[in-house]
């Protein structure tokens, strides 16, 4: 099964690469939704590539195809999903750029430690060299709310090691998760999150507290409807707040779903701070335990490259696709 933006494969052979172990990054958590960011340009070191994608590294040339999927992310993302160590990514992802297959946009230092934080993404030569395409959306806002989503991806990951004990078995950007759902809703990203005694497939839903009323209760009814039936699938909205949360539970009223556990809401500085030991609450109602207690399908989804590890890295770098359909 794929569902991936269309992608040139890698031919290059698998290079050795610099290991370590996935910490938090000191920014961890801060907030990159669209109320924090001003307009922000993303600029290329170079109008022509310098290097040939299929000649780099395996680690690197998955990290291109992890900005393919997610759209964009931060160093310190990329720090937790492919480098293991910020330094390491730093000095990759700016040799990246210098060759002229990455853009970066400085973002704002609010919050973050160590000064102002980069967004990288593909740039366009190198989109063109991997027949890879952009979709342009809603420029300085979306890209706030992409990374959003991966922050939240981020979050699950940092909740175990990716190779002794990993958490996240695997992921689908908003891209990817097109269409899995039916027509709606629209995940910003499905992950198989499991453990060898319980699994769950989470639809995550950014709320950057910007949509009113209507438009979230028929998001409610769409996933409500989406998820029946779908053995160990819910359904977790990503929130700013406790009073965002709250609301989220009024709005619900009236749905129904207080019958069901399909639904379910976390603060995003929780998520950040605490992974799968995250309180969550059900927009039914519902609430008082931990994300990880949802974790409860007796079916076991352990996948061969989890998200973060070296297997993912090379399955990545080297054009391979991840055993979806058994996962989900």
């Amino acid at each position: 099964m794929s569902c991936e933006p269309p992608f040139a494969r890698s031919v290059a052979g698998s290079v050795a690469r610099t290991s370590g172990p996935t910490s938090a990054p000191a920014d961890a958590g801060a907030s990159l939704s669209r109320g924090t960011l001003p307009a922000i340009r993303f600029r290329s070191a170079s109008a022509a590539l310098l290097a040939d994608p299929s000649r780099l590294r395996t680690r690197d040339r998955a990290v291109l195809r992890i900005l393919n999927r997610a759209g964009a992310a931060t160093v310190a993302q990329l720090t937790v999903l492919a480098y293991g160590h910020r330094r390491v990514a730093q000095a990759r992802l700016l040799g990246l750029w210098k060759l002229g297959l990455l853009e970066r946009a400085a973002l704002p230092p609010a919050g973050l430690q160590g000064g102002s934080a980069y967004a990288y993404r593909l740039s366009r030569p190198c989109l063109a060299r991997l027949g890879y395409r952009r979709v342009s959306r809603g420029g300085t806002a979306y890209l706030g709310h992409t990374l959003d989503a991966v922050e939240a991806v981020c979050s699950l990951v940092r909740s175990g090691n990716p190779e002794s004990s990993p958490r996240v078995q695997a992921w689908l950007t908003e891209a990817m998760a097109l269409g899995v759902l039916g027509a709606a809703p629209a995940p910003d990203a499905i992950v198989v999150v499991g453990s060898a005694s319980g699994s769950a497939v989470v639809c995550l839903e950014v709320d950057e507290a910007t949509q009113h009323r209507r438009p979230i209760r028929e998001k409610l009814r769409a996933y409500d409807r989406a998820l029946a039936g779908r053995r160990g699938w819910l359904a977790l909205f990503v929130v700013p707040s406790d009073a965002r949360s709250a609301w989220l539970r009024r709005t619900a009223a009236g749905l129904g779903l207080e019958k069901q556990s399909v639904v379910w809401a976390v603060t995003s500085q929780n998520l950040a701070g605490a992974g799968l030991e995250a309180p969550v609450t059900g927009v039914g109602g519902s609430g008082g335990q931990p994300l990880r207690a949802l974790l409860a399908d007796r079916k076991i989804r352990l996948s061969p490259a989890p998200v973060g590890s070296r297997a993912w890295l090379d399955l990545l770098g080297t054009g391979g696709g991840e055993p979806l359909a058994d996962l989900l």
